[in-house]
């Protein structure tokens, strides 16, 4: 009603009907509630392009699958040429040539093509247990990074040898897959317990310079229903002192086959134009 109110004072008007009630509706709920937006709008439409994929073969196929490369905000110079730099890319989907894992290797390649050198890592298969918040990794006479032995161990050292990393992962229940929320939960230990000047501080144990791409995927057929989700990662990478500088959403992965075609590979293999926005989002990480 507060937001209603600024907008009717603002225009001038009196009385507020329906569509302006849902325009100050749309202004304070997140965009994860476009669906139920979409059905009011339009019923037909909705049930045209979002329900009957799931019932039809050829409405499937008919899904408009859209990737946006995100504007590029302002970024320091990475100070390395990219022949000189390492590039990590993390998949968490679960699904080997799904449409994350596609983009996600597609924006390999265009770090490479640069001359980067590249690697990527599924986290699906690699051991990694959950944080248990015991906070050992604040202690200041804690000399390794985390508490929990498993592969985590590894990755934490090629996170901090690599120049860039790249962060793949799908949107299934309105935020970020599990596989990720875990993976960025272990990150806490890059935050340490130091003494400076007799008190405690909190210190980055990963050095400033390094970049970021993030890469989300989800079904729902609008391209912008979670970027808010998006925006979350790169919130938390920037609090890990890495610095986004690319971004990509892509979105049109459900229906029958859930994103996938006939052969179980991610639809978006078959779109080149946008899969090129993945290999020019690599391109820029590390070359301009």
């Amino acid at each position: 009603m507060r937001i209603l109110g600024w907008i009717m004072g603002a225009r001038g008007i009196a009385q507020a009907g329906e569509t302006l009630v849902m325009e100050a509706v749309k202004e304070i709920v997140p965009k994860s509630y476009d669906p139920i937006f979409h059905m009011w709008e339009d019923m037909e439409k909705f049930n045209r392009e979002f329900l009957a994929t799931f019932d039809d073969l050829e409405a499937y196929n008919n899904i408009p699958v859209r990737v946006k490369r995100w504007t590029r905000p302002p970024a320091e110079k990475s100070g390395k040429p990219p022949e000189e730099m390492t590039v990590v890319a993390f998949c968490a989907s679960p699904r080997r040539g799904g449409n994350t894992d596609l983009l996600v290797d597609e924006a390999l390649k265009g770090a490479m093509s640069q001359g980067a050198l590249g690697e990527k890592i599924m986290l699906q298969k690699i051991k990694m247990g959950f944080c248990i918040g015991c906070r050992r990794c604040k202690d200041t006479d804690y000399e390794q990074m985390c508490i929990i032995k498993d592969d985590m161990n590894d990755v934490y050292q090629k996170i901090m040898d690599a120049d860039a990393i790249i962060i793949g992962f799908p949107i299934y229940t309105g935020r970020e897959c599990a596989q990720l929320s875990t993976f960025l939960d272990r990150w806490d230990c890059f935050e340490r317990g130091s003494k400076v000047e007799n008190r405690f501080r909190l210190t980055h144990n990963i050095k400033p310079g390094k970049r970021a791409m993030i890469i989300g995927t989800w079904g729902y057929s609008a391209i912008d229903t979670y970027d808010h989700v998006i925006e979350n990662i790169i919130s938390i990478v920037n609090l890990h002192a890495i610095q986004p500088v690319e971004a990509l959403s892509a979105c049109g992965f459900e229906g029958i086959l859930h994103g996938l075609d006939e052969n179980k590979k991610g639809v978006i293999a078959k779109l080149p134009e946008e899969l090129n926005k993945a290999y020019q989002g690599g391109v820029g990480l590390v070359a301009e």
